[in-house]
């Protein structure tokens, strides 16, 4: 599908939406696009990251394996 095709067929989705608090969450989207660039994280998220880099810089990490086995013995648990 081409741009100019996606972009016609979101339009048409969008008359069609009579949901005003959808509409509004859609133009916040699209008006959040326009404004900047880049994601700008909260306090919490910052903290997350840096305490995740200093996992990593001590060497307290897991790998995947070891993450997906943990996780598929947990799911038949």
């Amino acid at each position: 599908m081409s741009t100019a095709e996606l972009q016609n067929s979101i339009i048409q989705k969008v008359l069609k939406i009579s949901d005003s608090q959808l509409l509004d969450y859609l133009n916040s989207l699209l008006l959040e696009d326009e404004s900047s660039s880049y994601y700008s994280m909260n306090e919490w998220e910052m903290k997350v990251v840096k305490e995740s880099i200093s996992d990593y810089e001590r060497g307290e990490v897991i790998n995947n394996e070891d993450v997906f086995s943990k996780n598929e013995k947990w799911l038949k648990e």
